[in-house]
Parts: C-alpha cells; sequence; structure tokens
C-alpha cells in the first residue's frame, strides 16, 4: 500500500483475501482534515466487507467455550496507549512488564479498573500478548517461555536505529517471528505515536485505521475482530516479509505507512 498526497494507491495485498481487493485501487476525493487523511471510496467497501468477517470472528469462542485473555507486555507510553484503548472499550487486559506488578498499579488505576497489573509469568498465560517493549528487549520476551505454541503475539516494536544487516535482509517482525518460537506473529498497531493511538479512534463520525501484517490467516482475523472491538478499522497489509516492511522502522528510515493517520468514513 502506497498513500500519495491526497490520493492512496493500494498494492501488493495478499492474494485470495477478500482485502486484496483493494489492490491497484485509486482512492480519489481524499481529504485533509488537520492530520487526518479522510479515506473515502472504494476502501469504505472493502472495510466494511472485512469488518464484517473480523467482527464475527470476534464472538467465535475458544473450543474449550472460554473467552479470549489479553495481555500487554510493556508498560512505557506505546503499552500504556494500548491499555487505553482496552480500557475506553471495557475489555479486560492483563499489563505487565520484567518489574513487580505492584509498581504499575497506580498507572494502571488511573488508566480504568479493566487493567490487571500482573507479573510476567501470569500474563504470559494469555491467548494474545502486545509486545510492546523496546525492540531490542524482544529476545528477553521471548526467552521466557520455551514454545510459543497457541499464542498469538501482536509486535508492537519499532527497530529504529537496527541497520538492515542486522536484521538479515528480513522485515523486523519476522525477525521477531524467529524469536517466539511457535507462535502466531502479527505486526500491527506499531505505525502511530502513542499521542494518537491513546486518542478515541472514533473521529469525526469516522474510525482510525490500523493496519496488521500477518503470515498466518487466523491470527489476521483474529486481531483484526479485536482491532474491530477497540474501535479501530483494521487493514489487513499481507505477509510479512511485505506488509510488515510498510509499516517498521529500520536504520534510520520508516516505513511508507508509519505515522500514516487515516480515518475511514460510513
Amino acid at each position: 500500500m502506497q498513500l500519495l498526497g491526497g490520493a492512496a494507491e493500494v498494492q501488493g495485498l495478499r492474494d485470495g483475501d477478500e482485502v486484496a481487493q483493494l489492490a491497484q485501487v485509486q482512492i480519489h476525493e481524499a481529504s485533509r482534515s488537520g492530520d487526518v487523511l479522510r479515506v473515502s471510496q472504494p476502501l469504505k467497501e472493502v472495510l466494511d466487507t472485512s469488518s464484517s468477517r473480523w467482527h464475527r470472528q470476534l464472538r467465535t469462542p475458544k473450543p474449550s467455550g472460554e473467552h479470549m485473555n489479553y495481555a500487554i507486555i510493556g508498560f512505557g507510553t506505546i503499552g500504556q496507549a494500548l491499555a487505553k484503548a482496552f480500557a475506553r472499550s471495557g475489555i479486560q487486559v492483563s499489563v505487565a512488564t520484567t518489574r513487580a506488578p505492584e509498581s504499575l498499579a497506580s498507572a494502571a488505576a488511573a488508566i480504568g479498573p479493566e487493567l490487571v497489573p500482573t507479573d510476567l509469568a501470569q500474563a504470559l498465560t494469555a491467548d494474545i500478548i502486545f509486545l510492546a517493549v523496546p525492540f531490542g528487549s524482544h529476545p528477553d520476551v521471548a526467552r521466557a517461555l520455551p514454545s510459543w505454541t497457541g499464542k498469538t503475539i501482536v509486535d508492537v516494536t519499532n527497530a529504529y536505529g537496527v541497520s538492515p544487516e542486522q536484521l538479515g535482509d528480513k522485515s523486523s517482525a519476522q525477525v521477531v517471528a524467529q524469536a517466539f518460537t511457535g507462535a502466531k506473529l502479527m505486526k500491527g498497531f506499531n505505525h502511530l505515536v502513542a499521542g494518537v493511538l491513546e486518542q478515541d479512534p472514533a473521529v469525526q463520525g469516522g474510525r482510525r485505521v490500523v493496519f496488521l501484517a500477518s503470515d498466518d490467516e487466523g491470527a489476521a482475523a483474529q486481531v483484526g475482530a479485536l482491532a474491530e472491538a477497540l474501535g479501530f478499522a483494521p487493514v489487513d497489509l499481507g505477509g510479512l516479509a511485505e506488509g510488515g516492511l510498510l509499516v517498521q522502522a529500520s536504520g534510520t528510515t520508516w516505513g511508507q505507512l508509519i505515522f500514516k493517520d487515516l480515518v475511514t468514513f460510513g
């Protein structure tokens, strides 16, 4: 996907997926409203179609009939911005760092009762885990479990300052995926600065867009459904190798969609 001034040209999304209908589409009639790019037809039509799929997925219970459990690892500005989205939507989420949970209690209480400060081990029992730590800290978190099978990890890190050579010519999300053995990894929620991410995604009658990329379609549907529940409009960018590059930082450069604050209407 490439955004060009007052229009958006969408390319290279996952073949066969509903959202791949965005490929080769020019979105005209887009206009600036402050720092927000207002996106109209035909992106809205595809978002509406895909959002209904994610909406259904959110309400599909786990095989055991239990509800999904969520956790945020890291409680800096991005971790707290995510936590505010959960609290705003009335969805319980565990929050944890390497510190004792008591150290998070005051800040968590100020955000809302939906936040449950816990230790790292307990947080890692969640089904969907948001990785909101500095990129260089992700191996430390990965070592906390011998296997991540059955877990969905949402990589919210940015590898700014890390050279492409250090990444082995992979996207930063692919590098994170290698560390979390057995996990289904999703890149997402990282393209917005904390001050924007923490805001209500309902903007002037529209919904703020979040970009998601994954090699696992089940994880994409799962996290897309959660994004919907948090009030966002999720856009699937495809796999980690392609879509992940659009929403990553590497070296001293930023992906094409980093900092793009988009809102879809209707």
